[in-house]
């Protein structure tokens, strides 16, 4: 007898790695559209009907439900549409064609741009032809539903099948429409992505004299890790004592920095990471001390790794799929920012975080050998497991290099 055919609802997780998935592919289309690779506008049109114009019963499209989740408003500026134009009435009758709502931005760009969720601007008529208002949304549907994007209709709207084929002095109206809202969705995307995503960390780290045999090959200074997920965001140190920043996507991809030089931890010391998307969609991950920049890597596509601590299940002075480890450190500042901070904000947490390390009379919670500390999800209380006491930075032994 054969098995009944059956559907399964996807997880919020596979539906948010189909998202950065529909947006690379929005990215790699209007590129090549720009290329003059006009086939490529099927492309897009299928990715937009399915990221903001879904309209099956009991369908959400993609980039609207993700948002919904995460609750976020997808927000753009728009220049008025067809019905707040402000062309001559006493023309109007005889105009064939008119485009209005153009440029989209996600700031405010022109005083007369109004602000707007996503879904209004898909709905607002932006083409006039012979007498007929059409919207984004209706573009977005004549091309995946009739020209491709989904299916090859045998039978297209007249006025889509004219619009078509109109070219003014080299432009094609429909297409540059939808090109243009294609890089408005994307954009959105781009902002929403950004807005779950992108951190930075800063933490005033001291390394005190370690126990013999102390110092393994893998030293962590701090591990948080997403319960049933391969998302996790890891600092630790080398056996040379090399800091280094790792983290693991939704999606399984990873990224690793490692710091490209020794340090000399006889003193307090700032380690800075942070995690960027870049407007090609890919990912930027930097390590500093002490400002100076010491790694980087650039990941080609989103790492989707959550930037909210709470998160996670998090760990200081241990793995959190491992045991105890018998390394010290201590700890006097950690911050953790939820998105990239302008030069004016990171110079000033540089600042005030430089004034902390030099301050002699610093306080750090140190951690002896197999002591950590522990916060479950969604809670910032550490709970502490050994000896974990606060204590000046300079009555701690100060650590001196061996020779390798």
């Amino acid at each position: 007898m054969r098995r009944p055919y059956r559907e399964l609802g996807k997880s919020f997780a596979v539906r948010t790695v189909e998202l950065l998935q529909g947006l690379q592919l929005i990215a790699d289309s209007i590129q090549k559209v720009r290329e003059g690779e006009s086939r490529y506008l099927m492309v897009l049109s299928g990715q937009l009907r399915s990221l903001v114009a879904e309209r099956r019963k009991g369908e959400v499209p993609l980039l609207l439900d993700v948002a919904d989740k995460f609750g976020k408003d997808l927000v753009i500026y728009s220049m008025p549409g067809i019905e707040g134009s402000t062309f001559p009435e006493e023309l109007q009758n005889d105009l064939m064609l008119h485009v209005a709502g153009f440029p989209v931005s996600l700031e405010r760009q022109f005083p007369t741009q109004k602000a707007m969720l996503l879904n209004e601007f898909l709905d607002q008529n932006l083409i006039l032809f012979k007498g007929a208002q059409y919207s984004p949304r209706n573009i977005i549907e004549w091309y995946a539903n009739k020209a491709g994007g989904a299916h090859y209709a045998s039978r297209i709207p007249e006025d889509f099948a004219a619009l078509m084929t109109l070219n003014l002095m080299n432009i094609q109206p429909l297409a540059n429409l939808l090109l243009q809202t294609s890089e408005a969705i994307l954009g959105a995307g781009r902002k929403l992505l950004r807005s779950v995503v992108e951190f930075e960390i800063y933490a005033l780290v001291v390394i005190p004299e370690q126990h013999p045999n102390a110092v393994q090959a893998v030293n962590y200074l701090f591990d948080a890790r997403y319960e049933g997920s391969e998302m996790r965001i890891s600092m630790w140190l080398n056996a040379r004592l090399m800091p280094a920043i790792f983290v693991s996507g939704l999606q399984g991809g990873w990224a690793r920095v490692d710091c490209d030089r020794l340090i000399d931890w006889s003193e307090p010391r700032l380690l800075y990471a942070s995690l960027l998307i870049e407007d090609d969609l890919s990912t930027t991950i930097e390590l500093a001390v002490d400002g100076v920049k010491v790694g980087r890597s650039q990941i080609r596509f989103p790492v989707f790794v959550l930037s909210d601590p709470l998160d996670y299940e998090s760990y200081h002075n241990r793995a959190a799929d491992g045991q105890p480890q018998e390394f010290t450190f201590a700890v006097g500042q950690v911050l953790m920012i939820g998105r990239e901070l302008g030069p004016e904000e990171r110079a000033n947490v540089l600042l005030y975080i430089s004034s902390k390390r030099s301050d002699p009379e610093l306080k750090v919670m140190c951690y002896s050998p197999e002591a950590f500390a522990h916060a479950k999800r969604g809670t910032k209380h550490l709970n502490m497991t050994g000896q974990v006491s606060l204590k000046f930075a300079k009555d701690l032994p100060k650590y001196t290099a061996k020779c390798m």
